[in-house]
């Protein structure tokens, strides 16, 4: 993905920015550490740190590689009193004779999906900020934030629009709880209010029931509407749904996000959401179905996360929820019929299956990993807790959630005993069994809810799952050649990078054919011809669009990375009161 860049004003010469981060530098209450923010004519963030008198050093809260990007690359001092060490882990630091030591931070995208951004430009005279990135904590001090708005400009904190400078004080309880934490879990960041995005500037703003929705002035009128309706019909019905909204106020920011290619959305504490939306997404009926999703999936997340509590450590329960309930709202919308949303579960339990394969899901790593779907996977862990769930006629809509009226946290045991009706059941073996396998587990507990086929050379495929596997038989074959992939997969052919460190796969080459046969069309039979071309010790010929490639096998041969086609069997529809 490609950061973005915004056009900003000449910045002021270094000595002029100084004079005036000094002058509203302003003194810490007693004991206390103050971190301040606000907004340089420039669109640059600036951060000032005051703490308690004869402190020289304040350790960020924050340990992550991506800290020394963002106080490596992004933050510049912007005083003769401010410096950053970053061994052996990120802190600010005060020169001798001060009292306080801002920085500016210079706004720009770090995460390749434009979520949780230390600083991002909304238009030209705005900029959101995250705070996990700036926030410090002292032992037996306690925390000020404060969000400071000038020039007629604004500041929404936790939702709520300011036009005057807002405090937020962390006591000295709450740090020490965060500090004893030391970022393990979402409860030392909340503890902080560092989990939390924060707006100053001036931005078109529109007041909503229940919140505002803020844009950069570049989001078109038809996407913005698009915004507005999903939010306005979301948020009402989820309400009606749950019989709570969320509590306190909400806001949304919506941007323009060239070169992201589709949406982008993140919600943190707060009740503050980020929509990044690329102007490449063509408009119509399906891109307006497109944006309720992606708006219903993140509003979905200011209940699962704020009015009711979810396991944070197992990513899947929220995500998969979320992916869940905006599959539901589309249907109940009518901007989804019963195949779409068949085809939505099919792409859903093979991209599972690509990630989990017959690995027990009691094992998988907790947290955010490589290892998991947490999409794909967590919804389809809703569709069979949703088909296991004893019911009687009634058909599942937004309301049949294990969410409503939750007291506890919705961790795996809660999901099981909601969806096996007891203390026991499938649904506790899928989930609690460290010798159960994922795919296993669906041939025997939900062989009617998904019908498990072996894959054959020549079958039809699902036009996701056939990609998936081409491209997956060309990523084996030059990750052994190279050392790495380097192709981008077109629709009927793999262009490759020069990548000057493979031994046969250089130059501008495009693939056709693997073992004679096209990975596009069957994938399956190019994977079988590849396999049994090594195993009889030839080379793997490649058919090109110039003359034919002659690759050496890969060592040790790779199998499949999935074995069968998952699909939605037509009468669990039926049995979900989700059927035509």
């Amino acid at each position: 993905m490609q950061r973005l860049s915004h056009p900003v004003a000449r910045m002021k010469p270094a000595a002029v920015v100084a004079v005036a981060a000094l002058a509203w530098a302003a003194q810490a209450a007693a004991g206390e550490l103050l971190i301040e923010q606000r907004l340089a004519s420039d669109g640059a963030l600036l951060v000032s740190y005051t703490p308690p008198e004869g402190v020289r050093e304040l350790p960020l809260f924050d340990r992550s590689a991506t800290m020394s990007t963002v106080w490596g690359e992004m933050a510049t001092p912007a005083d003769r009193c401010a410096a950053v060490v970053l061994s052996p882990r990120p802190a600010i630091q005060l020169q001798a004779g001060c009292t306080s030591a801002s920085f500016r931070i210079a706004p720009r995208l770090l995460n390749r999906y434009a979520v949780y951004e230390p600083a991002f430009a909304v238009g030209k005279t705005a900029v959101m900020s995250y705070g996990g990135f700036y926030a410090a904590a002292l032992p037996g001090h306690a925390l000020r934030w404060r969000w400071v708005p000038e020039g007629g400009a604004r500041a929404i904190v936790a939702g709520r629009v300011h036009a005057q400078p807002v405090d937020r004080v962390v006591t000295v309880a709450q740090v020490a709880a965060a500090l004893q934490d030391e970022g393990r879990t979402s409860a030392g960041w909340d503890a902080l209010a560092a989990n939390e995005y924060a707006f100053l500037g001036q931005a078109p703003l529109e007041t909503l029931p229940g919140g505002v929705l803020v844009n950069d002035g570049a989001v078109d009128a038809t996407r913005l509407q698009a915004v507005h309706e999903a939010l306005a019909r979301t948020t009402e019905r989820l309400a009606s749904a749950y019989g709570v909204p969320p509590a306190g106020p909400w806001a949304v920011v919506a941007s323009a996000a060239p070169g992201l290619r589709g949406f982008r959305g993140d919600v943190t504490a707060g009740r503050m959401m980020s929509l990044r939306i690329d102007d490449a997404v063509p408009q119509g009926v399906d891109a307006t179905g497109r944006m309720h999703r992606f708006v219903a999936h993140e509003v979905t997340h200011w209940w699962d996360t704020g009015v009711y509590r979810v396991d944070f450590d197992h990513p899947w329960i929220h995500e998969g929820h979320a992916e869940w309930m905006a599959g539901l709202l589309m249907r109940e919308a009518g901007l989804q019929d019963a195949e779409r949303w068949r085809g939505s579960q099919d792409a859903a339990l093979n991209s599972c299956q690509f990630a989990r394969g017959d690995r027990p899901s009691a094992t998988l790593p907790t947290g955010f990993n490589r290892e998991d779907d947490t999409y794909a996977c967590g919804q389809v862990l809703m569709l069979l807790a949703q088909s296991a769930r004893p019911r009687d006629t009634a058909p599942v809509d937004v309301a049949a959630s294990l969410f409503r009226g939750s007291t506890t946290p919705v961790d795996a045991v809660a999901i099981a005993r909601w969806a096996d009706g007891g203390d026991s059941g499938p649904m506790h073996r899928l989930l609690l069994d460290p010798k159960q396998g994922f795919v296993s587990a669906l041939k025997r507990d939900w062989a009617n809810v998904v019908d498990v086929t072996d894959l054959k050379a020549g079958a039809p495929l699902p036009a996701g799952l056939r990609s998936r596997l081409g491209t997956a038989l060309m990523g084996a074959l030059m990750t052994a050649d190279c050392g790495r992939m380097g192709f981008w997969t077109e629709v009927d052919h793999f262009r490759i990078e020069a990548v000057p460190e493979c031994r046969t796969l250089r130059g501008d080459l495009r693939v056709r054919r693997i073992a004679g046969l096209s990975p596009f069309d069957d994938p399956v039979g190019a994977w079988q011809a590849a396999r049994a071309a090594c195993e009889a010790g030839r080379p793997v010929e490649l058919g090109t669009v110039g003359e034919p490639v002659s690759l050496a096998c890969p060592a040790p041969v790779p199998d499949m990375p999935i074995q069968h086609v998952l699909r939605l069997r037509p009468q669990a529809l039926e049995r979900l009161g989700l059927a035509p």
